[in-house]
């Protein structure tokens, strides 16, 4: 089966074919939809006759460390200006009021015990993509100069931004 390019890189969020490309030729992130693994021209045909049906992608090639909003907003906003040598955060915002945080995989099961903290990761962990449900890429896990994904952060170095952030909450 041939593979459908993105018509613009980098995708935008309402290029539905365009970030389903990158899932799966970029990143070579699997896609589910409903409880098959599908390639991205599958997963388009299914979306278009279903819009509401999820797209999701399994937890084997990052950890998903996933946030109330209000948190994941202001951790974003010290990962920005943190020390600028480790590569920036790809991360998800859904219309449930989360966000979700990508990391290596493997690596962010020191932040499970964190309160309001969830992590998904391996081949049993799953989230859902964009276009789905209203989640939208707030920092996109590829580069925006070509084609490749980003290196991503090891998730124990959450850990201390994320005890700051709560720290900030509790005084503020």
């Amino acid at each position: 089966m041939t593979q459908f390019q993105a018509a613009h890189w980098p995708p935008i969020s309402r290029d539905v074919p365009g970030l389903l490309s990158a899932y799966e030729s970029v990143l070579a992130w699997p896609l589910i939809v409903g409880s098959d693994i599908v390639s991205a021209r599958g997963a388009l045909s299914l979306l278009r006759e279903s819009p509401r049906l999820e797209l999701q992608t399994t937890c084997s090639a990052f950890d998903a460390v996933i946030v109330p909003a209000a948190l994941g907003s202001d951790l974003l906003v010290l990962t920005d200006r943190r020390d600028q040598a480790l590569p920036p955060l790809p991360s998800l915002v859904y219309g449930s009021g989360e966000t979700l945080l990508v990391v290596a995989p493997g690596t962010a099961a020191p932040l499970t015990g964190v309160a309001g903290v969830r992590v998904e990761s391996g081949p049993g962990g799953r989230i859902a993509l964009p276009p789905s449900g209203g989640a939208r890429w707030d920092t996109w896990p590829w580069a925006l100069a070509e084609p490749a994904p980003v290196t991503l952060t090891d998730g124990v170095c959450l850990l201390p931004l994320l005890r700051t952030t709560m720290a900030s909450a509790l005084t503020g």
